[in-house]
């Protein structure tokens, strides 16, 4: 999503990479939050992207690399564990981001029980390193399948080593704010997903119509496959921008928005980018209660709408709080100091753990850190 990234040589972390590598970041496709992961990443670790279906030629050219990132295990974990397990028979670091650790939790099933199984074992061998991005002070049962809990990247990203920018404007932004009419706008940022919330959305407009009076809602992104709750958002006064948003635009949203949805089915219960970016642009996010993500915002006193899924009338009550936001508010010093810590930390781990070697354990410096 950052449209202006700075180079290797403009970020001033000390936690950046100590040499360049025969070393890959890996991800199956750019969707998704893939290729901005293999872009920030591969950046910030000195690593080369390489993107595609696993195959022949790719397992042997992953296999032979110096120090192999995987971006997003979660793609294919059989090629992951097969190749991570391979790489440390030939003495080879294997680092991954495990994105939904939470799959390997809840009522018993065989898929369930054998997916968990294999990340108990590969926590046992040495060179392969898998970490989540929640932290372990969040999730402390995920410790049993993770080796190490660092915070999402796109919790981080807005971060150059010194300094958390602000979104810019562009004229998208502008127009948003020019139709709300003074309402405060509460902004959908991706594509229409029924498992990230869009038919709960829908359905509070619906249940609720004065609310359209007080709000502008926006969303901005592909409706794909739900072209026909698009049709029923728009009908009750939202407003629908249907295609892919430029990165700059997108982020410009958040300049204008004074609350941004990140309310997610209780299926979904995972780290959000558009939670990490209102994080770190404080502006205000309307998330699930009891979520992982609503967890973190009251931990570090990030300020969120929290509403139960489904419960339409509850949810329009609580929305109708949501004010107009402060727009010559900066990061503050103590927001900008804790997310460059973020990155800090998430740097100098996984750049050890692709030097081969062990993350400190969770009574370690950085998980004391994770509680602050």
């Amino acid at each position: 999503m950052n449209d202006s990234k700075p180079s290797n040589a403009d970020i001033g972390s000390p936690a950046e990479p100590r040499h360049q590598s025969m070393g890959i970041i890996y991800v199956k496709s750019g969707s998704g939050h893939r290729q901005s992961y293999a872009d920030l990443l591969g950046q910030v670790l000195g690593l080369s992207p390489v993107m595609g279906p696993m195959s022949r030629a790719l397992k042997k050219r992953l296999l032979a690399a110096d120090r192999l990132f995987f971006a997003t295990l979660d793609d294919d974990l059989v090629s992951f564990a097969s190749i991570a397990l391979r790489r440390a028979a030939l003495g080879r670091a294997t680092v991954a981001l495990f994105l939904g650790p939470q799959s390997c939790f809840g009522p018993f099933n065989f898929k369930r029980f054998l997916k968990k199984s294999i990340f108990v074992v590969l926590r046992l061998v040495p060179k392969v390193t898998v970490a989540s991005i929640i932290p372990l002070s969040l999730a402390p049962e995920y410790g049993s399948v993770v080796d190490v809990g660092l915070h999402d990247p796109q919790w981080w990203d807005m971060h150059d080593g010194h300094f958390l920018r602000q979104p810019g404007h562009t004229p998208v932004a502008t127009e948003v704010y020019r139709l709300a009419a003074g309402r405060p706008i509460v902004c959908w940022l991706g594509s229409a997903s029924v498992h990230k919330g869009f038919a709960f959305m829908v359905g509070i407009l619906e249940a609720n119509p004065d609310i359209a009076k007080r709000l502008y809602f926006i969303s901005a992104g592909t409706a794909k496959s739900e072209q026909a709750l698009a049709s029923r958002f728009k009908s009750m006064g939202g407003m629908h921008i249907d295609r892919r948003l430029t990165d700059a635009e997108w982020e410009s949203l958040y300049s204008v928005a004074d609350a941004v949805w990140a309310c997610y089915d209780p299926r979904y219960d995972q780290a959000s980018g558009v939670f990490g970016r209102a994080l770190q642009f404080g502006v205000p996010a309307i998330v699930r209660r009891g979520s992982l993500i609503e967890t973190a915002a009251r931990k570090f006193d990030a300020p969120v709408h929290a509403i139960d899924f489904g419960d339409c009338d509850a949810a329009a009550t609580e929305l109708s709080k949501i004010a107009k936001a402060d727009r010559g508010t900066a990061a503050t010093k103590e927001r900008e100091q804790r997310i460059g810590s973020w990155r800090n930390d998430f740097i100098s781990s996984t750049m050890r753990a692709l030097d081969g070697l062990r993350i400190p354990t969770p009574n370690s410096s950085r998980e004391r850190h994770d509680q602050s």
